[in-house]
């Protein structure tokens, strides 16, 4: 048999049930033996000699009274009855005991003198709880981790869907502003334009085919990002400074698609768009032993105040961090002495 028929098979709930009470009476007996110095066998015989009795309640408990009751918040009923219950289920093991397994099986010298005592009462009674006790945590932790696997499974299609829905938004943003750069080229009359619409071509191919990816290796996310800066230097000429460092140890690490832009498309957006005099912007990537670094800073005109720094890119971009790396990233955003900050850190970005 196979390791996967083994697996199915202990997925099928009466082999579970099965194991638990064969283990239950074996091991029992075994502790009992051990604990009052008398032959084995003589303990093996009376679990299984009340184990109908232990398995009635066991089951009686389980699947009557808890769910009707316990489960339903009525714990005067549910307690109440508990306790009548098990007073029965020891009353009937005390008599099984006296006309069956003693009766049968054990020396007339042997015989306890009193039957029916409150300290042989108490003893049942214990004998009763603790199966099924034990019984009750096995069967509803199972339960537990079964719903948190389904509570899990559904958090995670919905954070999928969330995640999908940014990326939907995402790409509209996007062809919208390269979209503007053309039409501002267009206007001029540029003899650049034949090249603009190249570059654009290779960025929107990005977009269509490698974008419904979680993740793409980084000189992917690198090569877009240097596009669309060739893209914006036709566009601003000699009067943008623009300085892009890369430091990359690993070119197929895995980041997600056009999170890195959105930062770098920030910079012209709040920036260099704004700035009539000579704006400059400096971005710095570095992924070291599966850890990825990237900063952007660009300069604001003096006195110049965002209506909304935060915009639809940065937005998305907190979100789509949160929800692929919502314990392993730091990101900071800040506006300060004419120049605006982004610093992003992920420790060990490489997801399993």
């Amino acid at each position: 048999m196979t390791f996967n028929s083994f697996n199915r098979l202990f997925q099928f709930r009466p082999v579970n049930h099965v194991i638990y009470w064969v283990l239950f009476v074996l091991i029992g007996s075994y502790i009992f033996s051990y604990q009052q110095n008398f032959p084995y066998q003589f303990y093996l015989l009376n679990l299984l000699v009340h184990l109908p009795v232990v398995l009635l309640f066991t089951y009686f408990v389980i699947y009557r009274l808890v769910p009707n009751f316990l489960l339903r918040g009525r714990l005067f009923s549910f307690f109440g009855l508990l306790a009548l219950f098990t007073a029965m289920a020891s009353m009937l093991k005390l008599y099984i005991s006296k006309n069956v397994y003693y009766a049968l099986f054990i020396p007339k010298a042997l015989h306890p003198k009193e039957w029916y005592s409150v300290d042989a009462f108490l003893v049942n009674l214990l004998w009763m709880a603790g199966p099924t006790i034990l019984f009750a945590m096995f069967k509803y932790y199972k339960n537990w981790t079964r719903s948190q696997d389904i509570s899990n499974e559904a958090e995670r299609k919905r954070l999928a869907t969330e995640l999908q829905v940014l990326k939907g938004q995402l790409n509209p943003h996007f062809l919208f502003n390269t979209l503007n750069n053309l039409y501002s080229l267009a206007l001029s009359k540029s003899s650049k334009t034949a090249v603009v619409i190249a570059k654009m071509s290779d960025m929107f191919h990005y977009i269509l085919y490698e974008c419904n990816a979680i993740e793409v290796p980084v000189w992917k996310e690198i090569k877009l990002i240097e596009n669309y800066i060739e893209l914006e230097q036709i566009r601003y000429s000699d009067r943008l400074s623009i300085k892009f460092e890369k430091d990359v140890d690993n070119l197929g690490h895995l980041v997600p698609p056009m999170l890195l832009y959105s930062f770098v498309e920030n910079c012209f957006k709040h920036g260099s768009s704004t700035d009539p005099d000579m704006p400059w912007i400096k971005i710095n990537i570095r992924v070291k032993n599966s850890s990825l670094t990237f900063e952007a800073h660009n300069s604001i005109p003096p006195g110049y105040k965002m209506d909304n720094p935060e915009g639809v890119g940065l937005l998305n971009s907190k979100r789509r961090l949160e929800l692929i790396y919502p314990k392993n990233h730091r990101l900071t955003i800040r506006e300060e002495n004419d120049e605006f900050y982004v610093r992003l850190e992920i420790k060990n970005s490489e997801r399993p």
